[in-house]
């Protein structure tokens, strides 16, 4: 039974993922500054260990590593895409930083595994936007976000090659499930859902008819846990695309009333300039032909899976 830790662990993915392990009986060491569970993981109270600890100091890190005999890390903890806009130093110094610490820990202490997961963010805006990009489409990262993104998958490449860490990545589409974090640029893939789930209205600001590349929360969860499993023999490779399926808002805002027939759902869409960067940067499907041959990655949830069990989340939780 593997012990592993899990930096990030009471975040949006993170609380998915540590539910997934749990389920196969593995061990689980929460890495968070917070010290107590949020209420949406309510439900692990005795079930995992908690460590408060911040990823930007090493200390904290390999202690945590070394006093659990950590296995595997699944490095989760970053800074999301406005924060890391907001200050580019404390982007740094999260993603990047806090990712030297783990890599250094995984080096010293002799870790297993390290599980990273990086962003299809770092794919940047490709004009005009492909239908597809794959493992090997050019990296051009355009924000902040998506920099450290890309550059800790180098790092995790590089300490792969110089010292044997065994670093896998996955660059995952637009992760959506209840909880995830509702923000102006980025809220309305889940947030029509969440919103709506809850009784409430949504207003959408998103091109409505522009595709978005989604996976479920819950796939995503799944996509880690198989590529940490993997055997080394079967990869070809570090990183990998993994991808659920392509909607529309539109699509999804039919979906919605299917289940909720009476969803107040409205559409305001903003032609900003900076909305526009945002949309694009997510409006191609991310192939998963690698993550299927090498893991055996498979989407579970397509929009209709992805909705319904979406809504039945939400109302569990109220």
């Amino acid at each position: 039974m593997a012990r592993n830790l899990v930096t990030g662990g009471m975040g949006f993915l993170g609380i998915h993922l540590v539910k997934e392990l749990l389920t196969d009986g593995e061990e689980v060491v929460l890495f968070q500054r917070r010290g107590e569970l949020p209420r949406s993981a309510a439900d692990l109270e005795g079930k995992v260990k908690i460590v408060s600890g911040d990823i930007t100091n090493w200390v904290h890190v390999v202690e945590a590593v070394k006093k659990y005999n950590i296995d595997c890390i699944y490095h989760l903890a970053a800074l999301r895409t406005k924060k890391c806009n907001d200050s580019p130093a404390a982007g740094f110094e999260v993603n990047i930083g806090g990712t030297i610490n783990v890599l250094e820990a995984a080096r010293i202490l002799g870790v297993s595994d390290v599980i990273f997961t990086s962003s299809g963010a770092t794919y940047g805006m490709i004009t005009p936007p492909p239908k597809k990009v794959y493992n090997d489409t050019l990296q051009k990262p355009d924000n902040m976000y998506s920099t450290t993104k890309l550059c800790c998958e180098r790092l995790g490449e590089q300490y792969h090659r110089q010292y044997g860490v065994n670093f896998r990545a996955i660059r995952f589409a637009i992760v959506v499930g209840a909880t995830c974090e509702i923000s102006y640029y980025y809220g309305d893939w889940s947030g029509v859902i969440e919103r709506t789930a809850q009784g409430k209205p949504y207003t959408v600001h998103s091109n409505p008819m522009l595709p978005c590349g989604y996976i479920y929360v819950k796939d995503a969860a799944q996509a880690l846990v198989r590529l940490k499993r993997a055997p080394e023999s079967k990869l070809r490779q570090r990183v990998y695309n993994t991808h659920g399926f392509l909607a529309t808002l539109t699509e999804v805002a039919e979906i919605v009333k299917k289940y909720i027939p009476d969803a107040l759902i409205t559409f305001d869409w903003d032609k900003s300039e900076e909305m526009k960067i945002y949309n694009d940067c997510v409006s191609y499907e991310m192939d998963n032909t690698v993550a299927f041959e090498d893991f055996g990655y498979q989407t579970r949830y397509l929009l209709n899976e992805m909705v319904e069990d979406f809504i039945n989340e939400v109302r569990k939780a109220s």
